[in-house]
């Protein structure tokens, strides 16, 4: 009888293995405390200066300030790509790209918010341009481009891979755009057209290359020992 409770009761100074979910959710705290949501902020911010100006100066047209702000709020997504305390978290039971992902949860959510304030700020003023709606396929671009660029950057062993990645995720879709004026009918430009959609072609280029970078080594590690092992 006496073994049969004591075979029942959790022997003393062991845990039960904490579940996937709630390592996850125990990392989201010391994760957003170094995902550098002040740098994205004020990147945004500084990116809604010539929207708020020109609402101020009495604009009829807040076009190409809204251009501006979409695109480096895009772009400042580049700043998840920074992991300054990776060696400190990498003893929770979270991968990297985990870790990672919460990051761009975290700076994104900043993006959007600065945005849809300045959003407001333009739609209380002389109202919302007509072209906002191809400003999303802009900003898809330049975050996808800021993401690939700061993930190589870190897994080539750059500390400071935010900075690298929003003047990529800026400079990337500023190069498409400045080429397109030479090859209009290959390459999307900021303005609307019949192939502004190609920003998602760039887009989807940049994830893949960010999904690639952002492997977890560790994995890609382990999965080759265990096919040595197995031959």
């Amino acid at each position: 009888m006496l073994n049969d409770v004591a075979s029942r009761e959790p022997q003393a100074g062991l845990r039960p293995p904490a579940t996937r979910r709630a390592a996850v959710l125990a990392a989201v705290v010391p994760t957003a405390r170094v995902a550098h949501l002040g740098p994205a902020a004020l990147t945004v911010a500084l990116a809604a200066v010539p929207a708020i100006v020109a609402v101020a100066r009495g604009d009829a047209v807040v076009s190409a300030p809204l251009i501006v702000t979409f695109l480096v709020a895009g772009a400042a997504l580049g700043w998840a790509t920074e992991d300054p305390a990776r060696d400190l978290l990498s003893s929770l039971p979270v991968s990297s790209p985990i870790r990672m992902t919460l990051r761009l949860g975290l700076v994104a959510a900043v993006a959007v918010i600065g945005t849809a304030l300045t959003a407001l700020v333009v739609a209380v003023g002389p109202g919302l341009p007509p072209d906002l709606p191809d400003r999303p396929a802009e900003t898809a671009g330049a975050a996808a481009v800021a993401l690939a660029v700061g993930l190589v950057a870190a897994r080539r062993g750059e500390r400071g891979a935010g900075p690298v990645a929003v003047t990529g995720g800026i400079l990337g879709p500023g190069l498409v755009a400045a080429l397109a004026v030479r090859w209009p009918a290959v390459l999307p430009g900021f303005a609307a057209g019949p192939i502004h959609d190609r920003w998602w072609a760039l887009a989807a280029v940049g994830a893949i290359v960010a999904t690639r970078a952002g492997r977890d080594p560790g994995a890609a590690n382990r999965l080759a020992r265990r096919t040595r092992q197995t031959r």
